[in-house]
């Protein structure tokens, strides 16, 4: 029986992939032609029974074997039994000293992938050995969409009643079907990406790749090779030919986050791309054909990129034949009590804690705040709320400080460590170190307590400022202290 797996050496500063070969056979003088016929290419290390073989595949990550038919207390079919039992991808080849029907069909009924006979040919061998390899990468790449696909599967559904809400999942059920590019318009934060993976769960190219770029991670002068691939010698450091992305989402859906940071020749040939489903990689003349669907998704005002000559024109029509916007959640706040209870829900689940539930107070308070970061800002509030709590019941006391500071109403309004502004502005007289110890408060608060720029706003110098904040008693500590 023969394992591989793959070593890389260090030749003259080069890193050289070599395949290691676990031999197991009885037969001695197998082990020895083997070891010095293909010494020159692989690593092989000999085994002479099952079981020790088993054992070493049971602790690494073998994925090739070579089982020689002379191996004692088992046939071919018990042997891999014993292979299939250890619960690993393994592609497995017999090894014969002849073409004998019957053993040949003992080889097929066993499961076993193909055979190759006695003594070896190296040139044979190493053709049969390619073509498992490439085999194997492609069952990588299918355990790869099965793991993506089963994330996709578990994550977060489209929380919400409101009618924009309702809206949104209408427009989705009607673009999923078609091959529609779909362009998806919001803040950040507002889920985008949820979006567009909702689409593709309802399309015709569910189970077909869905691939993920986020256009501004990726630098100007490597987002072209990235997307479209690149053949080998078309730039310093291309030892090898790549696909790019788009190839890679072929018969799939590719999903281009943040699309307005594309520079405008890769916006150039994406528009090829998107309108005939033909790219050339770098530095290649050959012209490839893809099935590719796009979403694309932006924070940007695309209208303003292509005035400014940031963004082409005909791209912008292009993208928009079918825009999504997806709402900030400042303005459908009614979801917010649905989306606060589902992530609740998951987070406690996740960190293996009690269920705890909000107070009616502490709930006003998160659907008062008005969430710069949207959707994302409120799980992440969520989770470090729920990592910090004791107590079943989430109180006012037990919120951050940006929710307590922040409020859409001036009734709300509270400035910490000295009160409701509503009561501080009803008095009709006010003494000058009150006023000073009201502003300096108000805009310890807004900076959340970042003296440096506090000094900034007010324009005085940082020690007056922690002479002042040490006089009216607005050390942040002490004031948090009081709260508890």
């Amino acid at each position: 029986m023969l394992l591989y797996r793959r070593k890389c050496l260090n030749i003259g500063g080069a890193v050289v992939e070599k395949t290691s070969l676990l031999v197991i056979s009885t037969n001695k003088e197998l082990q020895q032609n083997l070891r010095k016929e293909l010494k020159e290419d692989y690593e092989v290390i000999t085994f002479d029974n099952l079981l020790d073989g088993l054992d070493m595949l049971r602790e690494s990550d073998f994925e090739v074997m070579l089982l020689d038919e002379n191996l004692n207390w088992f046939t071919f079919d018990e042997a891999m039994k014993k292979v299939k039992g250890i619960g690993k991808d393994i592609f497995v080849l017999g090894l014969l000293s002849d073409e004998n029907p019957a053993r040949i069909k003992e080889i097929k009924m066993a499961g076993i992938y193909d055979y190759i006979l006695k003594p070896i040919n190296k040139r044979e061998f190493d053709r049969l050995i390619d073509h498992v390899l490439n085999n194997i990468e492609i069952l990588k790449e299918k355990r790869d969409l099965e793991k993506k696909l089963l994330i996709i599967e578990k994550e977060e559904e489209m929380i919400g009643q409101s009618n924009s809400i309702k809206q949104l999942k209408q427009m989705i059920e009607k673009v999923a079907l078609g091959d529609t590019t779909v362009l998806i318009l919001g803040e950040n934060g507002v889920g985008k990406e949820l979006v567009a993976k909702e689409i593709y769960r309802r399309s015709p190219r569910y189970r077909k790749p869905f691939i993920t770029l986020n256009c501004a991670a990726i630098s100007s002068n490597a987002i072209e090779a990235e997307l479209f691939g690149y053949e080998k010698g078309a730039f310093t450091g291309a030892n090898l030919s790549k696909k790019g992305i788009i190839e890679e989402a072929h018969t799939g859906t590719l999903f281009l986050d943040e699309i307005g940071e594309l520079d405008v020749k890769t916006q150039a040939k994406l528009l090829r791309v998107i309108e005939y489903g033909e790219l050339r990689r770098v530095g290649s003349s050959k012209t490839l054909k893809v099935d590719v669907r796009f979403i694309a998704a932006t924070n940007k005002k695309l209208e303003d990129e292509v005035r400014r000559g940031n963004f082409r024109k005909d791209l912008y029509h292009r993208l928009t034949n079918f825009p999504i916007y997806v709402m900030p959640l400042k303005d459908r706040k009614e979801d917010i009590p649905l989306l606060v209870n589902y992530f609740l829900n998951k987070i406690v689940e996740e960190l293996h804690k009690d269920m705890i539930v909000f107070s009616g107070e502490a709930m006003k308070y998160l659907i008062d705040y008005n969430y710069p970061g949207n959707v994302r800002e409120l799980r992440n509030i969520i989770e470090r709320i729920v990592i910090l709590s004791n107590d079943r019941v989430i109180s006012v006391e037990d919120l951050p400080l940006e929710l307590k500071m922040k409020s859409d109403t001036l009734e709300n309004k509270v400035v910490i460590g000295l009160g409701p502004l509503k009561q501080i502005l009803e008095k009709e007289i006010y003494e000058l170190a009150e006023v000073e110890r009201v502003v300096i408060g108000m805009a310890l608060q807004r900076t959340r307590w970042n003296k440096q720029e506090t000094a900034k706003v007010l324009g005085i110098g940082r020690t007056t400022l922690y002479e002042k904040i040490k006089r009216y008693n607005l050390d942040r500590r002490l004031i948090e202290k009081e709260m508890m």
